[in-house]
């Protein structure tokens, strides 16, 4: 009788800790009842990269009742347009459902606070996405981080299959204004300098001079439309 007392006295204690291990391993502010999602089926398996960052990254949730929950690990799919967070109490990972959110942020190790919202887009192939924000005002820039499976020459990958296909990024920019809609814009002085009339492309021009700012890549795209945007120089769009 002691042994068996003793057996069930052990038994809770292992279900009390087992309990407490996965309350620890979710956030202070979970709410289980609030995220919605279904369970991430492996994508196919090719050369490239489907998400956005290489694993899991702190980050936080926001839903459309603007209620947040932080301290979550989340990955975003730019294959796919989901954002996943890793469920450490059911060991899953979990695709949020998109229509429940307002939108999510990522912390990334070089200490980047990446801002995503979810939006309407009305042009090709018309639905909700996530956008992220690279600067934000009356006309936010935006980009649509996507990746494309496409053909490519043929290799084996690492478990010696043979594959003509791999993942591969192509990303879209957008002036956005909630009134306006959508503007596509392109990495380059050109496309930039489009949005503008004779007049204020000149000053555009000496702005971007003066800074000594070549737009040859995103970074120097945002740099030159904060820039526009602290000027107030006034856009066609």
């Amino acid at each position: 009788m002691a042994n068996n007392t003793f057996y069930i006295i052990t038994l809770f204690a292992l279900l009390a800790a087992t309990s407490l291990t996965a309350q620890e391993a979710v956030p202070k502010n979970w709410d289980s009842e609030k995220i919605k999602g279904s369970q991430l089926i492996p994508y196919p398996s090719y050369t490239g990269n489907p998400y956005l960052t290489e694993k899991f990254v702190s980050g936080e949730i926001e839903f459309t009742d603007g209620t947040k929950i932080e301290n979550l690990f989340l990955r975003y799919s730019t294959y796919r347009d989901e954002i996943i967070y890793f469920n450490s109490a059911i060991s899953a990972q979990i695709i949020i459902d998109k229509i429940s959110l307002k939108g999510f942020k990522l912390f990334t190790k070089e200490g980047a606070n990446r801002i995503f919202r979810n939006q309407y887009y009305n042009g090709f192939l018309p639905g909700n996405r996530f956008f992220e924000v690279l600067n934000d005002g009356d006309i936010a820039l935006l980009a649509y981080r996507t990746v494309v499976l496409q053909y490519c020459s043929v290799y084996n990958n690492e478990a010696g299959v043979l594959k003509n296909m791999e993942y591969q990024q192509n990303f879209n920019y957008y002036l956005y204004n909630s009134k306006k809609g959508y503007e596509t814009i392109r990495i380059g002085k050109n496309s930039l300098l489009s949005k503008f009339d004779k007049s204020n492309q000149k000053l555009v021009k000496k702005l971007l001079r003066n800074n000594k700012i070549a737009i040859r890549d995103e970074s120097g795209l945002i740099e030159a439309w904060k820039l526009i945007q602290i000027n107030r120089i006034p856009t066609n769009f």
